[in-house]
């Protein structure tokens, strides 16, 4: 079995390097009432802040970084913890030296994330973020790679005191240790319970092998997978798919580290090519999809929307010498007969209706998804079909101060991009 496992270890260098200078954003003013600080964690990925009320009062939380970038550190999603229905993402820039808050609702457990009003910008006067992106890369590789071999290490010193599997029949093992080979060729070695391994090796038909955790015979939790084609994925695994946090790596140097769903990148991620074209962003169904940065062979860099692959919307366009201007893309200019959808609601609705889905604002959204869907219609009607790519929720003005009432009010659009097909 010692030799089995042997055969898949990796030869890895591994180093003991950390993030030894500290970053943070401090004096940040973030309303009237509120400052404050914010140390950055890279060794934990996390961010430390320090909320301070001009009553005195403190808040002291920390949360996870989603993603970093040359310029900008930005959280995941954070939710309320005395309402959880609110939630609340930041990031903080370090060419502007701000941080920029954007609250979000969600008002059940189907209904989707939107926006709670515009996004807030805090000036701060004490920032030092002058962190080398190509550096945590070379770090968060290393600790990748002792994870691969802290894996390996468990699965043996689990499997050092397992009494080996009786008999011939894989069936009745439990456990155990065994190897057996299936019906169609693949060849398992590990420990079994109830007749199927659960932790251990496998060598496929074609020369693709497997170590780490099984589900029915699957990879199934986390494990190494190396193709014959001589790519290679360490991560999670959901009934032998791809699933959560991973790297791919392929052959011709192309690398993909980040979120996985059912065997495509979804989530954030980030892709490189040998030929120096990176993307640092979101995905969505193997896609980009969302906010990133995408930096050409050339050089040049786009910031800003993405839609089904390709840039699309308002963003910052770099040039290789650093320059930079406000452009804006089109995914039309690929080729593809796509249509921009834009409806919006002209009344002031109140904010509270519009997070509670309920009155004028709930009666608001519904005519806009008719709507849309009319005017996506008559766009594509010379081919008779269409595929929505994107259709989101935006609030595109709002009055704190409104001449009658106390309540803030807003105005509301549904932005979209079709296909037609």
């Amino acid at each position: 079995m010692n030799k089995a496992l042997t055969t898949f270890c990796f030869i890895l260098i591994l180093c003991n390097n950390g993030f030894a200078e500290s970053y943070y954003f401090k004096k940040c003013k973030l309303s009237e009432e509120l400052s404050g600080d914010y140390i950055i964690n890279l060794d934990k990925n996390l961010i430390e802040a320090t909320i301070v009320r001009t009553d005195g009062a403190i808040q002291e939380v920390t949360d996870e970084i989603e993603l970093i970038t040359k310029d900008q550190i930005i959280t995941k999603i954070i939710q309320n913890r005395k309402n959880k229905k609110y939630f609340l993402q930041y990031y903080l820039d370090s060419k502007t030296k701000t941080v920029t808050r954007q609250r979000y609702v969600k008002e059940h457990e189907d209904a989707f994330i939107l926006p709670l009003g515009v996004e807030v910008k805090g000036f701060c006067k004490d920032v030092k973020a002058n962190w080398d992106k190509s550096e945590i890369e070379k770090i968060t590789t290393s600790k990748e790679q002792k994870q691969i071999l802290k894996t390996q290490e468990q699965i043996k010193k689990k499997q050092s005191s397992i009494p080996k599997c009786k008999g011939d029949d894989s069936k009745k093992w439990s456990d155990c240790l065994g190897n057996t080979i299936s019906k169609d060729g693949s060849k398992y070695d590990g420990m079994f319970k109830n007749g199927q391994i659960f932790e251990g090796a496998a060598i496929y038909p074609g020369g693709a092998s497997y170590v780490g955790e099984f589900k029915n015979n699957k990879p199934h939790g986390e494990g190494t997978f190396l193709y014959s084609d001589g790519s290679k994925y360490y991560g999670e695994w959901k009934d032998g798919k791809n699933e959560g946090n991973g790297t791919l790596t392929w052959k011709d140097g192309k690398k993909y580290s980040g979120k996985f769903k059912n065997d495509k990148f979804h989530g954030i991620g980030t892709f490189s090519s040998p030929d120096g074209e990176k993307y640092v962003g979101k995905y969505k169904n193997g896609k980009r999809h969302g906010k990133g940065t995408l930096t050409y062979s050339n050089g040049k860099t786009y910031v800003g929307q993405f839609v089904d692959g390709e840039e699309h919307g308002e963003g910052t366009c770099f040039e290789a010498d650093g320059t930079s201007i406000d452009c804006k893309k089109d995914i039309s200019s690929t080729g593809r007969n796509t249509k921009n959808v834009f409806v919006s609601w002209k009344k002031w609705l109140k904010i509270s209706e519009y997070d509670s889905n309920t009155g004028k604002a709930k009666k608001a959204l519904d005519i806009m998804e008719i709507d849309f869907e009319k005017k996506a219609s008559e766009l594509c009607a010379a081919s008779g079909d269409y595929k929505i790519l994107e259709k989101k929720v935006e609030i595109i003005d709002e009055d704190e101060t409104p001449a009658f009432g106390l309540e803030t009010v807003i105005k509301i659009a549904i932005n979209g991009v079709v296909e037609c097909k």
